[in-house]
């Protein structure tokens, strides 16, 4: 009979410690969701709607320049809403409710696996788990709040995450299925370099299915779901890559040999860890280490030498991954992809903490007392990160909005003059803002006066 003091439905003291940094981080990300504004590209997306209607628009920018049908379709119906005041505050909410979701879907099919939790801690790590991801982001404006960003890239790593919970769990067969070529749609009409990264992966995944290479080939139960997957993601993936706007747009970039991309990709690489994935690593590992007392722990204690194996071996798939990743940047444009664009690397990156965690809470099998002290301290911390982060977004954020709402008002009440002279606008904080450039061509001042009708000039006043 289990007594109430070993019941799993007991909530710890960790447990209470997410709930509140939970909580908190919900309140900041709602007080950067009410005070978001729309941005540049969006501008234009307003032009291309109020002209062309959203599948038309989708067709026009499709043809002449992007080719992410998905993405633009999502976009530009999200666009068409923003007339109904706090459109982009719920589309805002959704994306961390899907996050949340995926999360959760994913969690959930780890459970007889890897973890020990009840429904209740399983959504509270959903939680705190989509907040990892968001102070992850290599940048969080781009990557979370800017709409024409984030239907693109933030969407589909999201789906990833969710269609592999999906994967995983083999709900009925026929519901899996759809759910998953629902996925692979969005993802590969959507976001075109994760959608080659992913093929690429379950290409060598059948590669050693097909060989039979014991431990490593897919399990005879998942291969229907994966060939499913991969066949549905390679034709949204085609779709968008024989647009012609996708023929435009490479028409920009000068072509290079596969041996010369292949060598450039190192330096490319070298620079995403030493800048990027250093930024992120100190958010990756505090968010990681609460794991080293959640993940279930039934194996014997690891030895020393295999844990600096198994990093090692950890460490060389990151970069790997990394290199494969940003491969087909480098033979496309010749320059790292944009902070956005590499958005699941930072996931990558959040997971082979987490591996290396849950290997560690191997090590300290023994020691409870001592990874309940970190844990403790760990969530602690993000509770300090989470409270200091909600005081400072708050007056950021409600700054910025607060001038941005200023400057449509000026603009409005003056677009019978030639030219209109704008002040700066504040630090946005964690929204991706909508400031234009000093030069009067560059192309935030052409998205800008398109979407606001605008047949004068901008100019931006510079401080003297």
């Amino acid at each position: 009979m289990t007594t109430i003091k070993d019941s799993p439905y007991k909530l710890k003291s960790l447990d209470f410690l997410l709930i509140i940094a939970n909580v908190i981080f919900i309140v900041l990300y709602i007080i950067v969701a009410v005070n978001n504004r729309i941005s540049h590209d969006d501008f234009f997306s307003i032009y291309i709607v109020e002209n062309y209607g959203i599948l038309e628009g989708v067709n026009l920018i499709y043809n002449n320049w992007c080719t992410r049908y998905i993405a633009l379709i999502i976009s530009f119906s999200t666009t068409a809403m923003l007339k109904y005041k706090g459109t982009l505050i719920v589309y805002q909410i959704l994306l961390l409710v899907l996050a949340t979701f995926s999360i959760f879907t994913l969690l959930k099919s780890l459970t007889k696996k890897i973890l020990k939790l009840t429904y209740f801690q399983l959504l509270n790590y959903s939680v705190f788990l989509s907040a990892a991801i968001f102070y992850c982001s290599f940048n969080i404006g781009d990557t979370w709040f800017w709409l024409s960003s984030n239907c693109t890239y933030l969407l589909s790593t999201i789906v990833t995450i969710g269609a592999l919970g999906f994967y995983m769990k083999q709900l009925k067969k026929p519901l899996t299925l759809i759910i998953l070529t629902l996925c692979a749609f969005l993802i590969g009409g959507s976001n075109g370099t994760l959608s080659l990264f992913l093929l690429i992966l379950i290409s060598i995944g059948l590669i050693i299915s097909f060989l039979k290479i014991k431990r490593f080939e897919i399990p005879q139960t998942y291969l229907y779901s994966t060939i499913v997957f991969y066949l549905i993601l390679h034709l949204a993936f085609i779709l968008m890559y024989v647009g012609n706007g996708n023929e435009i747009r490479s028409s920009y970039f000068k072509t290079i040999s596969l041996l010369d991309t292949a060598l450039i990709n190192f330096k490319f690489c070298a620079i995403i860890i030493i800048k990027l994935i250093s930024k992120i690593l100190p958010y990756c590992i505090l968010f990681s280490i609460p794991l080293i007392i959640t993940l279930k722990n039934n194996r014997q204690s690891l030895s020393l030498k295999i844990f600096f194996l198994k990093l090692s071996f950890s460490i060389i798939i990151l970069f790997t991954s990394i290199y494969i990743f940003q491969l087909p940047i480098t033979y496309k444009t010749q320059d790292i992809g944009a902070e956005r664009t590499l958005y699941p690397l930072a996931i990558l990156t959040f997971i082979f903490c987490c591996y290396n965690f849950y290997q560690i809470g191997l090590i300290l099998k023994h020691n409870k007392k001592i990874k309940n002290v970190i844990s403790h301290f760990a969530v602690f911390t993000v509770i300090a990160l989470n409270t200091f982060q909600l005081i400072n977004q708050q007056k950021l954020s409600s700054e910025y909005s607060k001038a941005f709402d200023q400057r449509l008002l000026q603009i409005k009440n003056e677009l019978d003059k030639d030219v209109i002279i704008l002040k700066p606008l504040p630090k946005s904080g964690y929204i991706h803002s909508a400031e234009i450039s000093t030069s009067s061509k560059h192309f935030t001042h052409e998205q800008l006066k398109k979407g606001l009708k605008i047949n004068g000039e901008l100019k931006l006043k510079t401080k003297n």
